[in-house]
């Protein structure tokens, strides 16, 4: 959506080549045209090949292999000189078209989806087309997704949104209305009617009676019209926009797709606090971006002024959507087999088992806190620290959080060291080579790994 060049079309293909990589090839099998030209030039680039674990393949990867390595290597070549300002490299690339090549290949991996994976593009045209209506029109006959009039709330967007990724509801229409004839008529409603009937397709959770929750693991917040479309097309929505995974990556995605995302519009929408007494206040999450598009109360509104918002409502909802889902399945997932090597081999790093050494910085909270919860051999020690590389060629060393999500960690790093920087550092830790340690003792930095 933006021209090829600017930041913001580099740093979102990014994420594409991660995902064309992770689908169709392995990066460790790229051609040579695939590194970077001067990667010797910084040698923290040179410590680890890179490399992206392959699942399943995807309908018709061998054909793609050349497209997705032309993607991969453009991509790789652009943010390396675009990450370490080599503006002569800059300048001749774009001499060589660069730009136009990573849109040929994004291209061609576009239009080697699965016949029914949906992107984001197209998940928004379909918004875009989608006539959100008052009433349904006289001549409709093939059904419509029937949600309350008056003002919305993410719940419903976010229900909405999720529907449209589905070939049955994508081109359907929407209405949004409190009739209870035109109500009865709806293919499928969410949030409205007063009904939960999964077999008609009747997703309302405002009756007294409505008691239904995610599983036994979310006790106390009860199902939104969103948990309720993502807890019956759950895995239909993972894979419209993932396409084909092994049935347990897509169970992973799903579990933490409604952890991450979904469960906090259920919450919001019932009323259940993030924590008993909030010491500061959200106001930047969806629902509450959701609910800016609402008409203000010096603005005219009407039902076609709000039927116009909502559809802007549910696009916003879709791009959280995709971003989640598409982030999970390009760049959490993949992390996992690498956490879970290097919490197997931490006792080779230090004899107490309770240092781990990652080959590379990648998502791992999330991840050890998971495989601690399925095994206990990975409980015993309890970790405490994590070392992994970073982006300019040093070493960061950060302290496990106590809980997911926490700021509080099970073992900070040690209080003389904490605010302290370079050479000041290096005497009190008697270390040549510090950088910095946290005024909070949650993570530091040294130049070297064996520091």
């Amino acid at each position: 959506r933006q021209p090829f060049g600017s930041s913001t079309a580099m740093r979102a293909m990014t994420p594409f080549a991660v995902l064309a990589a992770k689908r169709l090839t392995n990066l460790a099998h790229l051609p040579t045209a695939a590194q970077p030209a001067w990667r010797g030039r910084w040698p923290s680039l040179q410590r680890q090949p890179l490399q992206v674990a392959a699942p399943s393949p995807v309908r018709g990867a061998s054909q793609l292999a050349p497209a997705v390595a032309a993607a991969v290597a453009c991509n790789l070549r652009w943010n390396f000189c675009r990450r370490y300002h080599c503006r002569r490299e800059l300048r001749q690339l774009r001499l060589e078209g660069l730009p136009r090549r990573l849109g040929a290949a994004r291209g061609a991996f576009t239009l080697a989806r699965g016949p029914d994976q949906v992107v984001l593009e197209e998940l928004e045209g379909r918004l875009s087309a989608t006539a959100v209506l008052e009433k349904p029109e006289e001549s409709s006959l093939d059904g419509f997704i029937c949600t309350h009039s008056g003002p919305f709330h993410a719940d419903e967007a976010m229900a909405c949104a999720m529907l449209k990724c589905l070939p049955q509801y994508a081109d359907l229409p929407i209405v949004r209305t409190r009739c209870p004839d035109i109500i009865a008529r709806a293919t499928i409603t969410v949030d409205v009617g007063g009904t939960y009937d999964p077999a008609a397709h009747r997703y309302d959770h405002h009756q007294r009676s409505f008691t239904e929750t995610y599983s036994e693991a979310y006790t106390g917040i009860k199902l939104s019209s969103a948990g309720l479309v993502f807890r019956h097309f759950g895995p239909a929505i993972v894979d419209a926009l993932c396409g084909q995974l092994a049935p347990r990556e897509a169970a992973i995605i799903e579990a933490k797709t409604y952890d991450s995302l979904v469960c906090e519009l259920d919450a919001r929408d019932n009323g259940v606090e993030v924590a008993e007494e909030p010491r500061y206040r959200f106001v930047t999450h969806l629902g509450a971006r959701v609910g800016r598009l609402n008409p203000g109360w010096q603005e005219p509104s009407s039902p076609e002024v709000e039927n116009a918002r909502f559809r802007e409502a549910s696009k916003l909802a879709a791009r959280e959507l995709c971003e989640v889902v598409e982030g999970l399945a390009s760049n959490w997932l993949p992390a996992r087999a690498i956490v879970q090597a290097a919490l197997l081999r931490r006792r080779e790093v230090h004899s107490s088992g309770e240092v781990m050494l990652l080959p590379q910085n990648c998502p791992w909270q999330e991840h050890l806190f998971d495989l601690e919860e399925e095994e206990a051999q990975h409980r015993l020690p309890l970790l405490k620290y994590v070392l992994f590389p970073d982006s300019g060629g040093g070493w960061r060393v950060r302290a496990v959080p106590s809980a997911r999500g926490s700021f509080a960690c099970r073992l900070a790093l040690p209080e003389p060291w904490r605010g302290l920087r370079d050479e000041v550092l290096d005497e009190v830790v008697g270390c040549d080579g510090c950088v910095f340690v946290h005024a909070s003792g949650f993570i530091g930095g040294h130049s070297t790994e064996a520091g």
